[in-house]
């Protein structure tokens, strides 16, 4: 097993102790800093203007009118960095990342329903915020305040959180799989954060942990359509992930330095660092851990996978079932995401219900970039055993190995890859690839249909056309 990135524990590290981040300098991840050693053209890359892959245009009259996005009442930070694309989907633009951290305000937001506000909902106010921990599996049913979880020991890990749903549009570009079904993210659903959380093998100590737990359900109990309704959203994990990564799961209450901003799930949100960002669930204020499984919308119809070759599970007798039913149950849920890869180019957009509000490219149209030597930016990344090499190829030709630049801290996080590429006139496609620790390679052949669209993980193609 690789090693795992560990961060400092803290006694009583809440707001009260900030957290560093072992001996490296925060500086250096959310700057990008590190690159300063490879040069002005990748190391001090300014992020390209929306609109400067398309010719003659520097800016669409969609970004120019717009400051907060068009979801003001339904989300709380500024939406002007991401890709609109509803109130509840907000995806980051992958082709101006060039750090190792990704700023709040560049990071992704994926939410059910509208982000709840203190204002509406004091449940999600730290002053009012509880969290209930209780169900068979436990020796001691507990009830923390937002104070009792900063007093405990906490530590920080830096880890990507990914929606499974990333990566969609290349089912319907690559694969012409019109019938999926769901947001068109890109390759926008990924960001890397720093997360300080109190882990949940200090949790679970508390708690006393009974032999015959089986599973834990992750509740938010204040997710829901309308502030105050009884809410849908949860996810359950399972008591022996909990136990093989207690140190890595966790409850996160800060993200890259500050409190968690309420978007991302603040107070209070579960952080399952590798698996799909479901499992993560926001607005947390229930812990349900039993000698049973629970069945909720977000483990048996929705982020999960349908298709011919996915068997769906059966529940068994004593079962607990929250908003959905046992008929319901129509395939395994989404856990650990593969390795991916990406450029920082905007892909070719196929589907008209996939074009983000603010997207800088027409329907069907290529990036544009101008001929000469140019040093191609990409991130790389394999949650569950973390990357071991990333390779590119132009034009269909041979692979070759790209540059990774450090740090590489294996598992959960991602790196950062370059290579130089003389970019002739005319079309092109270029294509990237990563190679995980545990000898897990992004396939070259078509990724098994799943009617949601999830874990789309096979090489990107990267379509671009050079101007003389």
């Amino acid at each position: 097993m690789p090693e795992v990135f560990k961060g400092k524990i803290v006694p009583g590290g809440g707001a009260r102790n900030p957290l560093s981040v072992s001996s490296l300098d925060r500086r250096m991840f959310v700057t990008g800093a590190a690159a300063a050693s490879l040069g002005t053209s990748f190391g001090a890359r300014a992020d390209p203007p929306l609109g400067s892959f398309r010719s003659g245009v520097a800016a669409t009259e969609r970004e120019a009118t717009r400051s907060t996005g068009r979801y003001r009442d339904e989300l709380v930070k500024d939406l002007s960095q991401l890709t609109d694309l509803s109130y509840k989907s907000q995806g980051a633009k992958w082709w101006n990342f060039n750090t190792f951290i990704t700023p709040i305000e560049q990071f992704f937001i994926r939410n059910t329903y509208a982000t709840p506000r203190p204002l509406l909902d004091p449940r999600v106010d730290p002053k009012h915020w509880q969290l209930n921990i209780h169900g068979n599996g436990i020796e001691r049913p507990l009830t923390l305040t937002y104070d009792d979880l900063l007093g405990m020991p906490s530590r920080s890990i830096v880890a990507t959180m990914e929606c499974a749903g990333n990566g969609r549009s290349l089912f319907w570009a690559q694969q012409g799989e019109s019938q999926v079904k769901g947001n068109g993210w890109g390759l926008g659903a990924v960001g890397q954060a720093e997360w300080q959380f109190v882990p949940m093998s200090h949790i679970l100590g508390l708690v006393g942990l009974k032999k015959t737990a089986k599973w834990a359900l992750m509740w938010s109990g204040v997710d829901s359509k309308i502030p105050g309704q009884p809410s849908d959203t949860g996810r359950p994990l399972p008591v022996s992930e909990l136990l093989q990564r207690g140190d890595d799961i966790g409850l996160a209450f800060k993200m890259n330095g500050l409190d968690l901003p309420l978007d991302h799930g603040g107070p209070v949100r579960v952080i399952v660092p590798g698996w799909t960002g479901a499992a993560s669930i926001k607005w947390l204020t229930e812990i349900k851990i039993a000698d049973h499984n629970f069945w909720a919308p977000l483990n048996s119809f929705d982020h999960i996978f349908q298709g011919p070759t996915y068997k769906a599970p059966k529940a068994e007798p004593g079962d607990e079932f929250r908003f959905t039913t046992a008929d319901q149950i129509l395939g395994p849920m989404v856990t650990w995401l593969k390795p991916k890869s990406l450029l920082t180019l905007p892909i070719v957009v196929t589907e008209p219900h996939a074009m983000p509000h603010n997207y800088p490219l027409k329907l069907g149209e290529k990036p544009r970039v101008k001929a000469g030597k140019r040093s191609m930016l990409g991130y790389a990344w394999a949650p569950q055993h973390g990357v071991a090499r990333v390779d590119y190829r132009i034009d269909g030709g041979d692979w070759q190995v790209a540059r990774v630049q450090g740090p590489n801290m294996r598992r959960y996080t991602w790196v950062r890859f370059h290579f130089e590429w003389d970019a002739k006139p005319g079309p092109h496609v270029i294509e990237t690839r990563t190679t995980d620790l545990g000898a897990q390679k992004q396939p070259e052949t078509e990724i098994a249909f799943n009617s949601g669209g999830y874990e789309f993980w096979g090489v990107p193609k990267f379509h671009v056309d050079v101007m003389g």
